[in-house]
């Protein structure tokens, strides 16, 4: 079974690092594995290069078409999970 993590961003490179570490640190439930999704309105800062370094899939979205609902569906859109959580980068598990 998949959980997809899906995180909206923008500008949170003062953030997203603690934010993708914690995810990595879960003790996981056997037979359930992560995928983590960032969704990124146009980050300006380091914010996608940190979550990519980091193992995350980056989707960008304009800044203009941003709104949380629109981040999330386009996250669920191309996420493989069975099960989804949702996040802003701003927050740490």
């Amino acid at each position: 079974m998949i959980c997809s993590i899906i995180i909206r961003s923008h500008n949170e490179e003062r953030h997203i690092g603690r934010l993708l570490d914690g995810i990595e640190r879960q003790e996981l439930l056997e037979g359930l594995s992560l995928e983590v999704i960032v969704v990124d309105s146009g980050s300006t800062d380091s914010t996608v290069s940190i979550a990519r370094h980091m193992g995350a899939k980056v989707l960008s979205i304009a800044k203009e078409e941003f709104s949380f609902g629109r981040a999330l569906n386009i996250g669920c859109s191309q996420a493989a999970g069975d099960i989804f959580l949702f996040a802003s980068a701003h927050v740490y598990p």
